[in-house]
């Protein structure tokens, strides 16, 4: 069983009565509008564009590998577990625990909010599971579930994606193109006057 604990700085992880490793926090400076890091608020020229959040909240920073065992993404603890999440759903359960311990913690102003939403998946974009049990999810939702569970939040599936559409390979600019038209809202009366947490595994360009 996973379970996390909030230290100074990171979120000791453990399985059983083994810790595994630690998820490394966010650490000043970073923009407190998009969580951009190494910048203040005032000097970030990143968030200008996304237009529709009052902030972003991180958790820590992600690192891809690129496939390269020396880089710092081959070994980050976070950066292994976000990458696992996208073939295995049970890594969705620490990094919900260790997220609703930053809500907890650090980020104590959304405790106020009304509803946990995940960032929605095409059908076709679904991940299916590496442990053969043929399972497909949406990470996002996998971790959103956890974090409603350890919140008390409650969790809603609002928001639908209009069809398949990968951001990988495109800039900033090509995905903020792309953007527009492909999320939908599916369940007003869930989220009409409500305080929303958007929940997706990892925050690129904000698009």
């Amino acid at each position: 069983m996973w379970e996390c604990k909030f230290a100074y700085g990171s979120i000791k992880v453990f399985l059983g009565n083994s810790m595994k490793g630690e998820y490394s926090l966010i650490q000043e400076p970073y923009c407190r509008k998009c969580a951009c890091p190494e910048v203040t608020t005032d000097s970030c020229s990143w968030h200008w564009r996304t237009y529709g959040f009052e902030r972003t909240f991180a958790m820590g920073l992600y690192y891809p590998s690129r496939g390269d065992s020396s880089s710092i993404g081959w070994t980050d603890f976070l950066s292994r577990h976000i990458r696992g999440v996208k073939m295995y759903p049970r890594y969705a359960v620490p990094l919900g625990l260790g997220l609703s311990l930053c809500i907890r913690n650090r980020y104590t102003e959304l405790q106020n909010m009304d509803l946990i939403v995940p960032v929605p998946k095409f059908t076709t974009e679904l991940k299916q599971a590496k442990n053969g049990s043929g399972k497909t999810y949406n990470q996002a939702a996998e971790i959103s579930k956890v974090m409603s569970e350890k919140t008390g939040i409650t969790y809603a599936d609002a928001l639908e994606k209009t069809k398949e559409q990968k951001m990988r390979q495109l800039s900033a600019d090509e995905r903020w193109k792309a953007v527009k038209g492909l999320y939908t809202v599916c369940n007003e009366a869930a989220i009409e006057g409500r305080k929303v947490i958007l929940i997706d595994d990892v925050f690129t360009s904000g698009a």
